[in-house]
């Protein structure tokens, strides 16, 4: 991302400060003086520079601000005249008006743009009308287009804001759109977005973006020929058919009305943040400051008109990234597009190597004349549009049951019908748990009727449980490319649900299959049965193969293409991720290696045993239909009634066709242990006791990408598993990662300087497994350099645990406590969290654990919670009454026991794995290294590891009394 946005604006025109190095180096700071240590002042200016830029900017007349609080408003404004009164007030802004740069016939339009900054235009003439091609890191093929715009505060485009309903038309996805064309008849892209890419005070850059495939890379001329048709129709219509055009605009208005009317709450320091941002946005009309962009003007289509005029091949910048881009066999399909004759380039900061030519005029007069494809054809309009926001919380038939959880009543009402609760100055009262549903199939059904926040939004969640889908690499491929071809097809039945705030999800994990519908409540479960219809009408089209359905076939080729490229391009996560990847292989019982997805996709494996439509339907029909079973969640603006339909619809759809999966059935996921030093040594032979690192394994890799420069290590302790721990276990281990993270950052980061990425943080693995996690990734130090340092700082934390003062620790646990405690503040984080919980018992092979935990976080919260603070109310969780409250003192033993027995380097039950990530140049390293006893160097020596390690139990935590 960073290396193709400089690559843009080192397009740009010099002289605008859009072109400068926006990170930042020490050239860049310095003025390109090589300051050295001798600090003064007019060596590079940098001091200068920024005293006076903080002189300029940092003003009381150039600042916004927004509090946002649970206090009186007269409380809030002492508080600010606290703390900002002292802000220095700088000089008023100024009022004179700004020169016009174009027109349009009668009356100037877009007066803001290129007015800022002397009159400098960001992109002029001779930065557009040109096409790059780009070499990127990882595999991709793509197409983006630049149109140069006005800024989108300009005063003739906030109130009707054209953008939008261009953007809409463009990016359209229904039959007859350019999407549809591309992606549905021909396979030629994978997606194409529209939007605004780029956005600032004096221009804005509007983008259409297209994913393509090999074949659409290969097609990229005929590509760009059928946007400039689409484009050429939506310009024809807004001109001979302005009612249309009004009317498109009307229905976003009625959207963006009705998504605004029905906004849930948001994380208050990011809406304060925004408010801050309106302010300077609407600083001539406070009124819209609080309803910001979502509600939109008249539609004028003067303005309309104008701005799409801008999008035209004289006034677009064209870039294309291909991996392939300097193999000769490419360059036969291109004519408009040939870059054959342009000198490649590499662009001065992050090293992009590109090539660039102009549009010849040949290649504009043929956009801008053909013939428009008659297959393209504008949008009906949307007719998924919700009317009914009735409540069902309000329907008298649906409020005669009270919930009661511990002998109270939590949902209480005042005379008008809305929520109250007992403490006023809670906006969000105690949560209390869904009702389990059992169905006469085995369906686990949860319905939960929201009374707390009133929106008339529903959320469904289904989990349907099968062996099948891990069963080895080819069955998790088949099952993921059943995900991608579905995804694809179902977009031309419910992309217009989707505008009109209506979602769905299909999804394919280790244990199954995962469907997701939410948004508004009146159309929903009719879009459920449409996403579960359809699942099982495409899978028997796929077994009829690509002869009678080539177009299917055609989508499912192009999911190998795209799963295949995904997968291999996973391997250029930056070398930390990788380091955690490799942990995922080792400390996983059962996982498959990403290599031998690829395998399956591409080389000789794949070449002998093809992946084939018709086997990709077998597979996922077991993985359906086969021996499974099903877990469902209806929350929100649904009553019990519709809730049954629900449970109805998944019945018909999966559990009636299949056999009830048994728990010896179900899929089971184990966490390996580690083994201890002197268990090391047993494996490893005597060899391994004279080796350097006090690590009871080594797992080393070199980076896949041969531009990384980074080098990464994941020093990983276990610390038992969670059945083991128990809840005071898991809640001492989340406080000494609370504390560990701060300690960690400020040592190895801020004063050792060995990386940006630097963490430590409780680690949870698949199967039950707990632990200790310290990650860094540095540029500047070797991976074994790397280990040292996080083995000094875990000795040196052991001396801050042993001396931190007792009224610390009550800090540092209240902390942990208010995360743990933290409310949800919408009815989507609710769902969400309750969804986790069930979640949670997915892999539990056992009936009589299968409950889930939904007081889970309390009873965590509980253990940390101290007899000396009395700021949390007992009535108000569900806690058990009889568990003493600790106090500092013996929270910090449980801590320092915890620490000595599975994390101090002289405990004869550390279990601890290094994980190492080389960077190109120490491969040398890497290479001496293998054979060595300890140390593994590819997954087959991971793999033959596994065989000499015993699994952790996986029962959880929750169950313990």
């Amino acid at each position: 991302m960073w290396r193709t946005y400089m690559l843009l604006k080192s397009s740009s025109n010099p002289k605008h400060p859009f072109s400068k190095f926006g990170c930042g180096n020490y050239d860049t700071l310095t003025n390109f003086v090589n300051v050295g240590n001798s600090g003064k002042e007019e060596d590079g200016g940098a001091r200068n520079d920024l005293i006076q830029f903080w002189q300029e900017k940092y003003t009381g007349s150039n600042m916004k601000l927004c509090v946002y609080g649970k206090a009186s408003l007269d409380e809030l404004q002492k508080v600010v005249e606290q703390t900002f009164g002292d802000v220095r007030p700088g000089l008023p802004k100024s009022t004179s008006p700004t020169p016009s740069s174009s027109s349009s016939s009668n009356k100037q339009l877009f007066t803001t743009e290129s007015t800022k900054y002397n009159n400098a235009v960001a992109f002029p003439p001779s930065s557009l009308s040109k096409i790059q091609e780009v070499i990127p890191v990882a595999e991709q093929r793509t197409i983006k287009i630049l149109f140069a715009t006005p800024p989108l505060d300009d005063e003739d485009i906030v109130d009707s804001r054209p953008y939008r309903v261009l953007s809409h038309l463009l990016g359209h996805e229904s039959v007859g759109s350019l999407h549809y064309l591309l992606c549905e008849e021909e396979g030629l892209i994978n997606d194409l977005t529209t939007g605004v890419g780029v956005d600032t005070s004096d221009f804005s850059l509007s983008s259409i973006d297209l994913s393509l495939t090999p074949k659409g890379l290969q097609k990229r001329d005929y590509i760009l020929s059928l946007v400039f048709q689409w484009i050429r129709l939506i310009k024809t219509s807004l001109s001979s058919s302005s009612d249309l055009m009004a009317q498109y605009h009307d229905e976003l208005c009625r959207i963006s009305e009705m998504n605004f009317m029905y906004r849930e709450n948001s994380d208050p320091t990011e809406y304060a943040s925004s408010v801050a941002e309106l302010m300077h946005q609407f600083e001539k009309d406070p009124s819209r400051v609080l309803c910001g962009n979502a509600l939109t003007g008249d539609y004028n289509g003067e303005v309309a008109k104008a701005f799409l005029d801008r999008f035209v091949p004289q006034n677009c910048l064209i870039t294309i990234h291909n991996s392939d881009a300097e193999k000769e066999s490419q360059e036969k399909y291109y004519v408009d597009t040939n870059l054959k004759d342009a000198a490649w380039q590499t662009e001065k900061y992050y090293g992009a190597k590109y090539r660039e030519m102009g549009i010849s005029q040949e290649v504009i007069k043929k956009w801008q004349n053909e013939p428009i494809d008659p297959r393209l054809k504008l949008p009906e309009l949307n007719q998924f549009i919700p009317t009914d926001f009735s409540l069902r919380c309000d329907d008298d038939d649906d409020n005669n049951d009270e919930v009661v959880v511990n002998g109270k009543n939590d949902n209480k009402e005042d005379a008008n019908g809305s929520s109250k609760n007992e403490d006023e100055d809670e906006s969000v009262p105690p949560f209390t748990p869904p009702k389990l549903i059992q169905r006469p199939s085995g369906l686990r059904l949860w319905h939960k009727l929201d009374t707390t926040f009133r929106v008339p939004k529903t959320h469904i969640r289904v989990h349907i449980a099968s062996p099948s889908v891990y069963r080895s690499p080819r069955s998790m491929t088949l099952n993921r490319l059943y995900q991608k071809v579905l995804n694809d097809d179902l977009n031309s039945f419910v992309y217009d649900a989707g505008v009109a705030g209506c979602n769905y999800r299909v999804t394919c994990t280790p244990t199954g299959f995962r469907i997701s519908v939410s948004g508004y409540s009146e159309k929903l479960t009719d879009l459920l049965d449409v996403v579960t219809s359809r699942m099982q009408s495409l899978l028997q089209e796929m077994k009829e193969g690509p002869g009678v359905h080539p177009a299917l076939g055609q989508k499912f080729n192009k999911a190998i293409d795209n799963l295949l490229r995904e997968t291999k391009n996973f391997r250029m996560d930056s070398p930390y991720e990788t380091a955690a990847y490799n942990g995922r292989m080792l400390m996983e019982e059962n996982a498959w290696h990403v290599d031998t997805y690829v395998a399956e996709m591409e080389g000789e494996i794949a070449e002998k045993n093809p992946l084939r439509m018709e086997e990709c339907a077998m597979a996922v029909e077991e993985s359906l239909f086969g021996r499974v079973k099903a877990e469902a969640l209806c929350m929100g603006n649904i009553n019990e009634a519709s809730a049954q339909k629900v449970g109805e619809v998944i019945e018909n759809h999966f559990l009636k066709q299949g056999v009830p999966l048994s728990d010896d059935e179900a899929p089971k996921f184990r966490s390996l242990k580690i083994p201890t030093k002197e268990e090391a040594i047993q494996i490893f032979g005597p060899d391994d006791a004279e080796s350097t690192s006090k690590a009871s394994v080594i797992v080393e890799e070199v980076a896949y990408s041969e531009n990384e420069e980074n080098n990464a290590i994941d020093f990983c302790l276990q610390a038992g598993c969670e059945h083991e721990l128990g809840y005071e276990g898991i809640a001492i281990l989340e406080l000494i990662g609370h504390i560990a993270y701060t300690s960690a950052y400020q040592k190895l980061r801020t004063e050792e300087q060995l990386g940006y990425i630097v963490s430590a943080f409780p680690r949870k693995i698949m199967g039950g497994g707990q632990g200790l996690s310290v990650v860094v990734q540095s540029s500047s130090t070797l991976p074994a350099t790397l280990e040292e340092r996080c083995e000094a700082w875990l000795e040196s934390f052991h001396k801050e645990l042993t001396e931190m003062p007792e009224d610390q620790i009550a800090m540092e646990a209240a902390g942990v406590v208010a995360q743990l405690l933290e409310r949800d503040t919408n009815l989507s984080d609710q769902v969400s969290s309750t969804w986790g919980e069930i979640l949670l018992t997915e892999t539990v092979n056992s009936m009589k654990l299968k409950t889930p935990a939904f007081d889970r976080l309390e009873r965590l919260a509980q253990v940390l919670m101290l007899e000396e603070n009395e700021d949390y109310d007992d009535d108000e969780m569900t806690l058990d009454k009889d568990v003493p409250r600790k106090t500092a003192a013996e929270l910090k033993q449980l801590m320092i026991q915890m620490f000595e027995k599975y994390f101090l380097a002289t405990s004869p039950e550390r279990r601890v794995v290094s994980f190492r990530v080389y960077s190109q140049k120490g491969k040398s390293i890497y290479e001496a290294n293998k054979g060595k006893p300890g140390v593994l160097s590819s997954y087959d020596d991971s793999r033959h590891l596994k065989q000499y390690l015993s699994s952790w139990p996986s029962a959880p935590y929750w169950i313990q009394k």
